[in-house]
């Protein structure tokens, strides 16, 4: 906030109040620090990512806790984990219930390796966008990538929280119109496909009308008339 004071007849000058300064530089400050934070949050995340696929076996237990340890703290940013883990739990089901059919029963143990794998490289993706903005990813991102490209992978890390809400959404629909693709049905193989007709197909399409929806969004507000983005400093 500015004052005009009058110094002489017909001359001003700007005299700024310190305390109206002091809280800027204040909120100045702290959208630093978080910015930091998202920074060492998109690193940790990748790493942890990968290294799912990389440890030995015997080292998974250490990064089952670090991954509990994140859903803890996503629960308490609020994040819904209902969702998360009924997707957890059907995508299990099914990568056991393939294993079994192809291998038999001798490959079940390894058939759960490869589930906890799977879940420990999705969730640090997950916690990521469930406890950052989507302004400070893409800020971060666009110190190392093109913008374009930061924004692609901004709005990618967003979306998954929404594919789980949608792909239950669907699901309960489904079942409503008397779709054979309940935890009972699903116990016969035959009624796989009836599950990847009536909610892998649609999940698939909605997700194709929102990216168009967000390019045409990007367009409308002119996202790719220049080379180089501004960030607010105070979000």
């Amino acid at each position: 906030m500015i004052h005009l004071k009058s110094a002489k007849r017909d001359k001003y000058t700007l005299t700024d109040l310190t305390p109206e300064k002091s809280t800027l530089n204040n909120a100045i400050l702290r959208s630093k620090q978080k910015l930091i934070l998202c920074s060492a949050a998109i690193a940790f995340s990748i790493v942890l990512s990968m290294s799912a696929f990389l440890v030995l076996q015997q080292h998974l237990g250490y990064l089952l806790l670090i991954n509990t340890c994140l859903l803890v703290h996503a629960w308490f940013c609020q994040a819904k984990l209902a969702p998360l883990i009924k997707l957890f739990i059907f995508q299990s089901l099914v990568t056991i219930g393939l294993y079994v059919l192809l291998y038999g029963q001798d490959r079940l143990f390894e058939a759960v390796i490869v589930v906890t794998r799977i879940i420990l490289v999705m969730l640090p993706s997950w916690w990521l966008a469930s406890t950052q903005s989507s302004h400070q990813i893409s800020q971060v991102l666009s110190l190392l990538l093109p913008t374009k490209w930061a924004f692609v992978v901004t709005t990618s890390i967003k979306v998954l929280p929404f594919i789980g809400q949608e792909a239950r959404d669907i699901y309960h629909i489904q079942c409503l119109r008397g779709a054979r693709i309940t935890p009972k049905a699903l116990m016969n193989p035959i009624n796989w496909y009836e599950l990847v007709k009536c909610v892998l197909f649609p999940l698939l399409i909605q997700l194709l009308s929102l990216s168009k929806h967000i390019a045409h969004s990007a367009n409308q507000r002119h996202f790719d008339k220049s080379s180089t983005h501004t960030h607010w400093p105070l979000n």
